[in-house]
Protein backbone atom coordinates (compact mmCIF):
# COMPACT_ATOMS: atom_id res chain seq x y z
CA UNK A 1 0.00 0.00 0.00
CA UNK A 2 1.35 3.65 -0.70
CA UNK A 3 1.56 6.05 2.03
CA UNK A 4 1.68 9.52 0.74
CA UNK A 5 4.52 11.53 2.07
CA UNK A 6 3.70 13.96 4.46
CA UNK A 7 5.50 17.67 2.78
CA UNK A 8 6.24 20.26 5.99
CA UNK A 9 3.82 23.20 4.91
CA UNK A 10 4.01 26.57 6.48
CA UNK A 11 0.98 26.33 8.43
CA UNK A 12 1.40 22.97 9.55
CA UNK A 13 4.79 23.36 12.21
CA UNK A 14 4.08 19.43 13.29
CA UNK A 15 4.89 18.73 9.75
CA UNK A 16 8.48 20.33 9.99
CA UNK A 17 9.95 17.94 12.17
CA UNK A 18 10.55 14.35 12.98
CA UNK A 19 11.02 12.96 16.58
CA UNK A 20 13.66 10.38 17.72
CA UNK A 21 13.11 8.19 20.94
CA UNK A 22 16.88 7.54 22.13
CA UNK A 23 17.00 4.07 23.94
CA UNK A 24 16.31 1.10 21.79
CA UNK A 25 16.21 3.68 18.64
CA UNK A 26 18.94 5.68 18.58
CA UNK A 27 21.10 3.82 21.60
CA UNK A 28 21.19 0.45 22.22
CA UNK A 29 18.47 -0.43 25.48
CA UNK A 30 21.14 -1.05 28.48
CA UNK A 31 18.64 0.28 30.80
CA UNK A 32 19.60 3.87 31.95
CA UNK A 33 19.57 3.42 35.31
CA UNK A 34 22.56 5.71 36.69
CA UNK A 35 22.31 7.88 33.49
CA UNK A 36 24.18 5.17 31.25
CA UNK A 37 22.96 5.54 27.42
CA UNK A 38 24.15 2.71 25.01
CA UNK A 39 26.48 2.96 21.88
CA UNK A 40 24.45 4.25 19.02
CA UNK A 41 22.44 1.09 17.47
CA UNK A 42 23.88 0.25 13.73
CA UNK A 43 23.17 3.08 11.55
CA UNK A 44 21.44 5.22 13.78
CA UNK A 45 23.59 8.14 13.74
CA UNK A 46 23.73 8.03 9.86
CA UNK A 47 20.07 8.09 9.84
CA UNK A 48 20.01 10.90 11.66
CA UNK A 49 22.07 12.87 9.88
CA UNK A 50 20.81 12.19 6.85
CA UNK A 51 16.69 13.63 8.14
CA UNK A 52 18.36 16.45 10.00
CA UNK A 53 19.34 17.46 6.23
CA UNK A 54 15.80 18.02 5.00
CA UNK A 55 13.97 18.25 8.33
CA UNK A 56 14.19 19.39 11.87
CA UNK A 57 14.65 16.65 14.25
CA UNK A 58 14.47 15.98 18.12
CA UNK A 59 15.47 13.44 20.26
CA UNK A 60 12.49 12.74 22.95
CA UNK A 61 13.09 10.52 26.32
CA UNK A 62 11.25 9.05 28.98
CA UNK A 63 14.43 9.85 31.11
CA UNK A 64 14.43 12.45 33.89
CA UNK A 65 15.01 16.15 32.66
CA UNK A 66 18.00 15.70 34.99
CA UNK A 67 19.38 13.38 32.63
CA UNK A 68 18.73 15.62 29.11
CA UNK A 69 22.50 17.29 29.01
CA UNK A 70 24.77 14.43 28.74
CA UNK A 71 21.72 13.01 26.37
CA UNK A 72 22.05 16.36 24.33
CA UNK A 73 26.40 15.44 24.66
CA UNK A 74 26.10 12.21 23.48
CA UNK A 75 23.71 13.18 20.25
CA UNK A 76 26.67 15.75 19.61
CA UNK A 77 29.37 13.61 20.41
CA UNK A 78 28.62 10.74 18.02
CA UNK A 79 26.33 12.80 15.19
CA UNK A 80 28.59 16.02 15.09
CA UNK A 81 25.28 17.63 15.28
CA UNK A 82 24.81 20.66 17.33
CA UNK A 83 22.17 19.38 20.02
CA UNK A 84 20.58 21.78 23.39
CA UNK A 85 18.16 20.54 25.92
CA UNK A 86 15.10 22.22 25.35
CA UNK A 87 14.54 25.58 27.95
CA UNK A 88 10.96 26.07 27.24
CA UNK A 89 8.37 25.03 28.62
CA UNK A 90 5.23 23.66 26.75
CA UNK A 91 6.78 24.04 23.85
CA UNK A 92 4.65 22.40 21.48
CA UNK A 93 6.56 21.97 18.20
CA UNK A 94 10.21 22.00 16.81
CA UNK A 95 10.51 23.98 13.56
CA UNK A 96 14.58 24.74 13.15
CA UNK A 97 16.72 23.34 11.30
CA UNK A 98 20.51 23.07 12.20
CA UNK A 99 20.25 22.05 15.56
CA UNK A 100 18.93 18.78 17.21
CA UNK A 101 16.69 19.76 20.40
CA UNK A 102 16.44 16.85 23.33
CA UNK A 103 13.54 17.23 24.94
CA UNK A 104 11.66 14.60 27.61
CA UNK A 105 7.97 15.73 25.67
CA UNK A 106 6.74 13.82 22.65
CA UNK A 107 6.37 17.28 19.71
CA UNK A 108 3.94 17.63 17.39
CA UNK A 109 5.82 15.59 14.39
CA UNK A 110 5.51 14.26 10.72
CA UNK A 111 6.38 11.28 11.97
CA UNK A 112 8.21 9.30 15.36
CA UNK A 113 10.96 6.84 15.28
CA UNK A 114 10.43 4.94 17.97
CA UNK A 115 11.23 0.90 19.03
CA UNK A 116 7.86 0.77 21.18
CA UNK A 117 5.39 2.27 18.54
CA UNK A 118 2.32 0.28 16.81
CA UNK A 119 1.80 1.78 13.72
CA UNK A 120 -1.87 2.09 12.83
CA UNK A 121 -3.12 2.10 9.17
CA UNK A 122 -6.97 3.29 9.76
CA UNK A 123 -7.64 -0.08 10.57
CA UNK A 124 -8.61 -0.58 14.56
CA UNK A 125 -8.90 -4.33 14.32
CA UNK A 126 -5.45 -4.74 12.88
CA UNK A 127 -3.90 -1.97 15.05
CA UNK A 128 -5.82 -3.93 18.47
CA UNK A 129 -4.86 -7.01 17.60
CA UNK A 130 -1.14 -6.21 17.22
CA UNK A 131 -1.26 -4.33 20.81
CA UNK A 132 -3.14 -7.18 22.08
CA UNK A 133 -0.38 -9.51 20.82
CA UNK A 134 2.65 -6.87 21.58
CA UNK A 135 1.64 -6.54 25.16
CA UNK A 136 -0.02 -9.99 26.09
CA UNK A 137 -3.99 -9.38 26.27
CA UNK A 138 -6.47 -11.86 26.68
CA UNK A 139 -7.39 -12.85 22.88
CA UNK A 140 -10.68 -11.61 23.29
CA UNK A 141 -9.68 -7.81 23.65
CA UNK A 142 -8.43 -8.14 19.79
CA UNK A 143 -11.55 -8.11 18.63
CA UNK A 144 -13.27 -4.98 17.87
CA UNK A 145 -16.86 -5.12 17.15
CA UNK A 146 -18.01 -4.33 13.53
Amino acid sequence: MHRPVITPRPDSPASQAVGFDLDGTLAVDQGWQGGRIGLPQPGAIDALRAVAQQRAVFVFTARPLRWLPEIADWVTWYSGLDAFVDPAEGRAYWTARGTVLVTSTKLGAACYVDDRAVHHAGDWGDTLATVARVVGLDRAVGAVPA
